[in-house]
């Protein structure tokens, strides 16, 4: 199996894992902070983090681009809070097809930080790509305001720490990766949990194994697939949640999807079809431009 292969296969273990978290938070309702959520999930990506690295134990926190790997869990963290303010003050439609406007902000971040070279096919992969998506989400973008703005920049958050991904590993492991991405997101959630008070977790106890599960695998594979591929080339990828969500209500909820989301499903393979069949550098070291300097490192 080549390394494209892989990374492309753990990029759909990614979906089906992020599909699944999606469809248990849903489950659990307005009625769970996202916070909590939020950190629940981060301390178990910390453990997760330390099971991977049970051989070599705390040396896996040892960086030479620490100032790099926390702006990689800083990114996530408020990443996270930005999502839940742009869902919060946006329908959800909107929203959700604005967040995969990362597929664009991959290739973006894929030139100015790795120098990957970004090919034509690579920015229609993505635009096809996305366009699926909207057909899926179908968004309204109506009465446009400055949440749209936030929810744009909440996207490029999470698409500058999916290339950060493949930069760190450069030199660190993927489990520090895993650690720092999780320090953060819980050093800054504990304070902001006290603010908002501890909300009632009852309701949780039966879902909070998934949420261990669930979400921090998702993240590891991510940060595995990117040291395979070139991460303009997953980019695509990213939205197969969508199809898995639109497949997760065929078998289990029996709702036959539209004409639209049927499009939208194919215009988002096609997306991915047309990305990874771009010839790269894949496997090769990426070049590692002066950005750890222009963080005083």
């Amino acid at each position: 199996m080549n390394n494209q292969r892989l990374a492309i296969l753990l990029m759909v273990g990614q979906g089906v894992l992020f599909a699944a978290e999606t469809a248990v938070i849903h489950h659990l309702g307005s009625g769970v902070s996202l916070i909590l959520l939020a950190l629940i999930r981060a301390v178990a990506g910390l453990g997760l983090a330390f099971l991977l690295a049970r051989g070599v134990g705390l040396t896996v926190l040892r960086t030479r681009q620490l100032p790099l790997q926390l702006l990689r869990g800083a990114t996530g963290a408020l990443y996270l809070w930005v999502m839940i303010y742009s869902f919060g003050h946006m329908p959800f439609a909107d929203a959700t097809a604005i967040s995969y406007t990362q597929a664009a902000y991959i290739a973006v971040f894929s030139v100015l930080i790795l120098g990957e070279p970004v090919t034509r096919l690579h920015w229609i992969g993505a635009s096809v790509g996305f366009i699926g998506a909207l057909l899926i989400a179908k968004p309204a973008f109506a009465g446009w305001h400055g949440a749209y703005l936030v929810a744009l920049l909440g996207a490029g958050l999470n698409g500058l720490g999916f290339v950060l991904n493949r930069y760190l590993q450069e030199e660190d492991t993927a489990a520090t990766t895993m650690f720092y991405a999780n320090l953060v997101p819980v050093i800054v959630n504990i304070p902001a949990l006290m603010l908002t008070g501890m909300p009632s977790v009852s309701s949780m106890n039966l879902w909070v194994p998934a949420i261990f599960f669930l979400g921090p695998v998702g993240m590891y594979l991510g940060i595995i697939a990117v040291k395979h591929a070139d991460t303009a080339t997953l980019g695509p990828y990213t939205l197969l949640r969508m199809i898995i969500g639109v497949i997760g209500g065929v078998i289990i909820f029996r709702e036959l999807p539209d004409i639209f989301s049927t499009c939208g499903a194919t215009f988002i393979l096609a997306g991915c079809a047309l990305s990874s069949s771009t010839t790269g550098r894949r496997g090769e070291p990426v070049k590692r431009l002066p950005l750890t300097c222009q963080l005083g490192r």
